[in-house]
């Protein structure tokens, strides 16, 4: 996923999005929060007491090192601080159910239903609904949103997300409707040049997909064909619906299909929704001073209870001892807490809330000492990690060789092209990875091995997927049966020489200023020498322009690709580890992809979560015997607010807080 973060987003994601300790509040039901003067908390071991209230229980107060937005239009947002802004301001058809991240409740939509091929879905539009500007939602404005978005497109949005479920799979730009061979992509002055009769037929193709009855109160969409991760795709924030007369009037595209190509691939710093917002949220948008807060108010016309909240500010504050600082006098709510400077929030903490693996959830809080101010929640695995890969066909230009893989041929100093096409020697480079010392080295304990693609709470993840683990002797097995001279003889057993005795010497790169990233090279490197002497794997930082332009052109035969989840469904996870983005990079062959492709059309058109698990299964086993990626680790969640805090969400999917549930005592 290429999404932006602000430290607080981090913090957020992985930490703070927490229901209050006696369960989730549903996402529909918003909590009372309790005013009056601050309570005392009783104190422990005759210490002195705590106020365990806020002075100010109307205002939620968010310390962070930097505010970085960068569009309020969500048809382009793809980064988590302007996600958690959309998110609170406007609404998309459907919800999340609370904490689940399967589940989901109406929102704009009342209710809806489904064709019995599942390729057709008609939603029943709330009425009574305003936006904030004044404006009464009706179906058309949501079939615009959604038009809108597909035929803004470009491949820095989320729009691609939506395309195979309504073009077909493959299909990920509104780019390919007009030049299938992918001609257009992000090119909106070539596009635009384009015989006017496909380019309105592209339109059109959009608009038969999203249909609005207005009379009927619905808006129908016919997919492509059947779409398990439909919900899921327009609960978040690119589903969110906005008021079509007032994006006309400032600026966006008429709903004309003469006239689309002119707003396509656009960037935030030309759209003119990166600066204004108009929802049907709980909250509005009061201001945004860029380095210095974005302060939200309550929405009190909005068609639900108004939130308990009045205010939410987000501040600006880089220095770490002033947030720090802040926290200690009870002036935030939450504060960016860098890695180092955890200890120092730990002995603030008077409540622990512990994350059971087993059950994927977190067990009931437990108060430690009552006269400290902070809750601290800790264990929830990631929706982010990194996987090892091989390039299986590396490019080795004629005009200037390829530098990463030395001599280019077995000899000892350098490995061929198709180095990792064999199964055998991605195996042995799987079992040398160390993922205690890892995470001991880079996260200090706070992290678990990643088993699998897909991540727990999501079908397909299961306990006893088959993994690899830290096995140096399995290692050595595997290195001595590939046969890279494809001789037909074992490496271990070819006369004539192979790799377990010519050895071999390749270049890992990483990211510069990625420790992580260094750190994943090195611990590789220094297993494989110890495997074998003759073994060497170079470590080397690049800038990130050059280690991304790398990776495309299919320079690195060795690397770690990173993905952040959009949704959390296993479709979003395997498509570019195989099919789509990092399938890509490491050369898949075709009939690899189509195996995966096989699968993944099943699991992906399969609407019951227990079938779709046993479909991606399937994939999970086709992963690990092919030892296409080999998944490094889950980081775990360590994050604090003030104890006064109540109602927040455990939702991990969420770009940031959904303040609406959220109460102060």
């Amino acid at each position: 996923m290429r999404k932006l973060f602000t430290l607080l987003s981090l913090l957020v994601i992985a930490s703070m999005a927490l229901a209050a300790c006696g369960g989730a509040t549903q996402a529909t039901d918003a909590p009372a929060a309790t005013g009056g003067d601050a309570t005392q908390a009783p104190a422990a071991d005759g210490g002195e007491a705590v106020a365990m209230g806020s002075s100010d229980p109307t205002t939620f107060v968010a310390a962070d090192a930097e505010i970085g937005i960068d569009t309020f239009d969500p048809a382009l947002a793809y980064d988590t601080a302007s996600g958690e802004v959309i998110q609170n301001v406007m609404e998309s058809l459907v919800f999340y159910d609370g904490e689940a991240t399967d589940k989901f409740v109406p929102m704009l939509a009342e209710s809806w239903e489904t064709s019995a091929d599942g390729t057709v879905w008609t939603f029943k539009i709330r009425s009574g609904v305003t936006f904030h500007e004044g404006g009464e939602l009706t179906p058309s404005d949501v079939a615009y949103s959604f038009q809108r978005g597909l035929l803004q497109g470009g491949t820095s949005s989320p729009q691609w997300m939506y395309y195979e479920a309504f073009f077909g799979v493959g299909t990920d730009d509104i780019s390919l409707l007009v030049d299938p061979e992918g001609n257009l992509y992000d090119d909106r002055e070539t596009l635009a040049a384009a015989d006017p009769a496909v380019l309105v037929a592209a339109c059109e193709q959009v608009k038969s997909a999203v249909v609005a009855d207005d009379a009927a109160g619905t808006v129908t969409f016919t997919l492509a064909q059947p779409w398990g991760p439909f919900l899921a795709t327009i609960a978040q924030t690119w589903g969110s619906v906005m008021d079509e007369q007032w994006v006309v009037e400032n600026g966006g595209w008429d709903g004309s299909c003469d006239t689309w190509q002119n707003f396509y691939g656009m960037a935030s710093a030309d759209d003119p929704f990166s600066t204004i917002i108009n929802g049907t949220g709980p909250f509005k948008l009061d201001h945004f001073t860029p380095g210095e807060e974005l302060v939200m108010v309550r929405n009190d016309s909005y068609w639900r209870e108004p939130a308990k909240l009045e205010r939410v500010v987000f501040k600006a504050v880089p220095e770490w001892g002033t947030r720090f600082a802040m926290m200690q006098a009870g002036d935030a709510d939450v504060a960016t807490v860098p890695t180092a400077n955890r200890s120092q929030m730990d002995e603030l903490v008077g409540e622990r809330c512990e994350f059971d693996l087993e059950a994927n959830a977190y067990k009931a809080c437990e108060v430690v000492d009552d006269t400290l101010p902070l809750r601290v929640r800790i264990g929830r695995p990631a929706i982010s990690q990194d996987v090892i890969i091989g390039n299986w066909n590396i490019a080795n230009p004629e005009d200037g060789g390829n530098p990463f893989i030395g001599s280019g041929v077995l000899d000892g100093n350098g490995i061929p092209a198709d180095f990792f096409s064999d199964v055998h020697i991605r195996k042995g480079f799987a079992y040398a990875f160390d993922w205690e010392t890892f995470i001991s080295d880079v996260y200090n304990g706070e992290a678990v091995q990643s088993t699998q693609l897909t991540l727990p709470g999501m079908p397909g993840y299961f306990n006893d997927t088959p993994h690899y683990t830290t096995d140096l002797e399995m290692s050595a097995a595997e290195f001595k049966l590939a046969d890279l001279d494809k001789d037909g003889i074992p490496a271990g057993e070819d006369p004539e020489g192979d790799v377990w005795t010519t050895g071999f010497r390749v270049q890992m790169a990483y990211n510069q200023g990625n420790p992580t990233r260094q750190t994943t090279a090195e611990i590789l490197a220094g297993n494989l020498s110890t495997v074998n002497e003759l073994f060497s794997v170079e470590t080397l930082g690049l800038p990130w322009p050059t280690y991304l332009r790398s990776q495309r052109a299919r320079l690195l035969p060795l690397m770690t690709a990173g993905w952040l989840e959009d949704i959390h469904d296993p479709h979003n996870w395997f498509q570019p580890y195989t099919t789509g983005t990092y399938g890509g990079r490491q050369a898949l062959p075709d009939d690899v992809k189509d195996q995966f492709r096989v699968i993944l059309e099943r699991g992906v058109a399969e609407v019951d979560p227990a079938a779709r698990a046993e479909i991606y299964k399937e994939a999970n086993q086709l992963y690990y015997d092919l030892a296409v990626g080999v998944p490094m680790v889950l980081p775990t969640s360590h994050g604090f607010t003030q104890r006064w805090v109540e109602g927040l969400l455990t939702n991990p999917i969420f770009p940031g807080v959904y303040y609406y549930t959220i109460s102060k005592q």
